[in-house]
C-alpha cells in the first residue's frame, strides 16, 4: 500500500485550546479524512503529544517547542523551524532503511517548518508541499508593505545565491528565501489555497508554470451543530446584549496581518460620519511574533471608540465558536494578507454574509449576493460597512446565499482531491534530481 508520510511542525497540538493557526487545522482535518477513507498508509510527524487521530500512526518528534509554538520571537521561530528541519530529515533518513522512498510521498505541511528538501529529494522520497503562507509573499506584504512584489524578491534572491552573497544573510532570511527556493526546485506538487496564491507562485519560479503548481481551495471546514450551541448563545445574549444594535463578528488569531486595527479604524470613521451603536466582537487570542503588541495596540483602539462596543472574547473553539456565528449579523474579515480563509467559510457555512478585503482567496470566495469586496483601508472598510448594514433587512438573505455557497464546497472534498493527487505522484515517473540551479 502507498505510503505518506505527513510531516509539520504545528501537527500534535489541540487547535480548539491552542490559537495555532489555520494550517494545523486543516493538517488534522486532511489527518481525520484520510483516516476515515484509507486512501494510503499514512504517517505523521509532529511536535505536539497527541495523535491527530487515533486510527494513523503519529510520531512526536523530539524538538523543543518550550510551550506554546505562538508565543515564540522571530528568532525562537527559527531555531524551532531548523530543529524541526533536521530531526524530520534524519527520521526519514532512517526511514529508507524500512521503505523504498520511491514508494513514498512526504507531504510538508508548510515550507519554513519542513524537512532539508534538497536532502530528502536525494534520498529518493517523492514530496509536495501545502503553501498555507507564502512566505515571501508575506515578506514582501507585511514587512515591506507591498514596495516589492514577492516575485521581485525570489528573483534577487537568486541574484544573491548566483554571486554567492546570499551565505553572508541572517539565517532568518535564508529560512525565507532559500527554504521556500528549494521547495520550488524539489517538491513536485506545490499544493495552494487559491487561484491568486498560483499567479505568485508560478511568477517567483517561473519553472513551475503547468500543472505542478495545483490549487485546491480547502471549502468550509464545518463540525455538526452540538446541544451545547443553544445554551451558549443564551449565555452570550444575556451577557452582552445587542439590544437591537447590528452585531459584528471577525475571528482570527490577534496579529498584525489579520488587519483588526484596521476594521477599528474604520469604525472611528463609521462614528465620525454619525454612524449608529454597534456590538463588535473581536475573537481569537494574540499569537506569534508580534501578536501581544498588537493586541495592545488593538485595545487603545477599541478604547477611543464611543458609540462602538468592543469585545475581545480571547480564542473560542467548539460550541462557543458556533454561538458566537449565530450571534452575529456581519463577518467580517479584514485581512492584509491571507492565503485562504478558512474562519470566513465556516461563518458563511454558519449563514453569515461577509465583508472582507482584496487578499488571495476573496475573488474565489466572495459573491456580490452574500459579500462585499474591499481594499485593505480604514476608509474602504467603512464605506464597506456603510453599504452593507445599510441594508440590514437583507442581510439574513444573504446569510442564507453564503450557507449554501459554503455547503457546497465541503472541505472532505478537497481532502479527497489532495490524496488523489499524492496517489498520481506515486504512479508517475521519478524525476531526475538534480541540484537547484544558482
Amino acid at each position: 500500500m502507498a505510503l505518506v508520510v505527513y510531516c509539520g511542525a504545528h501537527l500534535g497540538h489541540d487547535p480548539q485550546q491552542v490559537p495555532i493557526g489555520g494550517g494545523a487545522s486543516v493538517g488534522h482535518a486532511l489527518i481525520r479524512r484520510w483516516a476515515q477513507t484509507r486512501p494510503f498508509a499514512l504517517l505523521v510527524l509532529g511536535t505536539g503529544p497527541f495523535a491527530p487521530d487515533p486510527r494513523v500512526a503519529y510520531c512526536q518528534l523530539d524538538v523543543a517547542t518550550d510551550g506554546l509554538l505562538t508565543n515564540f520571537s522571530v528568532r525562537r521561530y527559527a531555531k524551532l523551524a531548523r530543529e524541526f528541519e533536521k530531526t524530520v530529515t534524519e527520521f526519514l533518513a532512517r526511514l529508507t532503511k524500512e521503505e523504498n522512498p520511491e514508494e513514498v510521498v512526504v507531504l510538508h505541511n508548510d515550507i519554513a517548518e519542513a524537512g532539508d528538501f534538497g536532502a530528502i529529494a536525494h534520498m529518493g522520497y517523492r514530496q509536495a508541499a501545502i503553501f498555507h503562507v507564502d512566505v515571501v509573499d508575506y515578506t514582501a506584504n507585511i514587512y515591506l508593505k507591498g514596495l516589492c512584489s514577492a516575485p521581485t524578491l525570489a528573483h534577487l534572491w537568486r541574484g544573491l545565491e548566483h554571486w554567492r552573497l546570499a551565505q553572508c544573510m541572517p539565517d532568518v532570511l535564508k529560512l525565507i528565501f532559500r527554504k521556500q527556493e528549494a521547495c520550488a526546485r524539489y517538491c513536485e506538487r506545490l499544493i495552494v489555497p487559491s487561484s491568486g496564491m498560483a499567479r505568485i507562485v508560478r511568477a517567483s519560479y517561473p519553472w513551475r508554470t503547468g500543472k505542478d503548481v495545483l490549487v485546491i481551495p480547502w471549502g468550509a471546514l464545518v463540525e455538526p451543530r452540538s446541544l451545547e450551541v443553544e445554551e451558549v448563545l443564551l449565555e452570550l445574549k444575556r451577557k452582552f446584549d445587542p439590544r437591537g444594535r447590528p452585531v459584528l463578528l471577525t475571528l482570527s488569531r490577534i496579529s498584525p496581518e489579520k488587519g483588526q486595527d484596521l476594521l477599528l479604524r474604520a469604525l472611528r470613521l463609521w462614528e465620525k460620519r454619525g454612524g449608529r451603536e454597534i456590538l463588535l466582537f473581536i475573537c481569537g487570542a494574540a499569537a506569534y511574533m508580534h501578536g501581544e503588541s498588537y493586541l495592545r495596540k488593538l485595545q487603545k483602539l477599541a478604547a477611543r471608540l464611543k458609540k462602538v462596543e468592543v469585545i475581545f472574547p480571547g480564542h473560542v473553539g467548539g460550541a462557543r465558536k458556533f454561538a458566537f456565528f449565530e450571534l452575529a449579523d456581519l463577518y467580517v474579515f479584514p485581512s492584509r494578507h491571507e492565503s485562504y480563509g478558512l474562519t470566513m467559510m465556516e461563518a458563511m457555512a454558519a449563514g453569515l454574509p461577509v465583508l472582507t478585503t482584496t487578499h488571495h482567496s476573496a475573488q474565489d470566495l466572495i459573491s456580490s449576493e452574500f459579500g462585499l469586496i474591499v481594499e485593505p483601508t480604514p476608509l474602504a472598510l467603512c464605506d464597506g460597512l456603510q453599504r452593507m448594514l445599510s441594508q440590514q433587512e437583507q442581510l439574513k438573505r444573504m446569510g442564507e446565499k453564503a450557507k449554501r455557497f459554503a455547503l457546497a464546497h465541503p472541505f472532505w472534498r478537497s481532502a479527497d482531491a489532495l490524496a488523489h493527487e499524492l496517489l498520481r505522484i506515486l504512479a508517475s515517473t521519478p524525476p531526475i534530481r538534480s541540484h537547484p540551479a544558482r
